[in-house]
Order: structure tokens, then sequence, then C-alpha cells
């Protein structure tokens, strides 16, 4: 919502409000039996209110998405040195997949993590499954750098 929308709605409000409070004070003067009157712009009010609800963020199409896990993608493989094979002839790249695995399996125990946090239901089994994700990623890390260390130094 804008500041403006903000403003035409807080303006209608007031003066939904003034028009009550004249409407009352005719009837207390009156003293008729009438029905509550209710005005244009409180009826438009509460139709405008009952039609509101939050929104989230969607994003509209799966090539919005895209990006993200490119860099996701681009961040591992750096991580897991992906310019060593290059530079270093003989050297094939499976170490470098390994790695990059590695690395989304605890990227994916982090997730699992989080939604922990946000969840109210299965809060203990997430959290199980993920710290056990980030624990075998980080015994696979020594793993491979074990092995790579025996194999090239």
């Amino acid at each position: 919502m804008t500041k403006w929308a903000r403003m035409r709605r807080r303006k209608e409000r007031i003066r939904a409000e003034e028009t009550l409070r004249e409407s009352k004070a005719e009837d207390k003067e009156a003293k008729l039996t009438e029905p509550e009157k209710i005005t244009e712009n409180v009826q438009r009010f509460q139709e405008t209110k009952k039609l509101e609800s939050p929104k989230t963020f969607k994003p509209k199409t799966i090539l919005a998405q895209i990006p993200r896990y490119v860099y996701l993608v681009a961040i591992f493989a750096l991580l897991s040195g992906v310019f060593f094979p290059l530079i270093t002839p003989g050297v094939p790249f499976d170490h470098i997949i390994k790695g990059t695995l590695t690395l989304f399996l605890g990227l994916a125990g982090g997730v699992l993590l989080f939604k922990a946090i946000t969840l109210d239901n299965r809060r203990v089994i997430l959290t199980i499954i993920g710290f056990a994700l980030i624990a075998s990623s980080l015994a696979l890390i020594y793993h491979i750098q074990d092995e790579f260390s025996s194999v090239y130094y």
C-alpha cells in the first residue's frame, strides 16, 4: 500500500467517523427510532477492509528464480576449487564434483534448520535431520581433504 492510498483511506475514515458522529448527534436530538444509516464512505471502507488480505511475494515465473540457484552453484564451485584441475595437468574433476555436492548437502541441512525455526510442527525432526546433514557434510569434507592430500601431495 502506498503512502497516498494510506492517506486517502485515513481521510475517508475520518469523514466516515464525522458523519457517524453528526448522525448520532442528530438522532439524540430528534430521538427518532429509525435504523442507523450507513453512509457510502463507511460502506465502501468496510467492503475494502474485508477484501484486503496479507500479500506475500511470489515470483511470477520460474525464470525469476534461476539467478539465485546459479549464484549458489557458482559460489560452491569456487569454494570447492574448480580452478585447481584447470591449472594442474592430470587432475580430474571428480574431487570438485564431490566437494560441490558435499557443500550442497550442508546447505540442505542449513535450510532444514531454518525451516525448523520457522515452523511449529515437526520442529524436533527437522532440527535433528538438519544437524545430521551438516555433520555428515563436515565429515565428508574432512574425508575428501584426506583423500585429496594422500593422492596429490
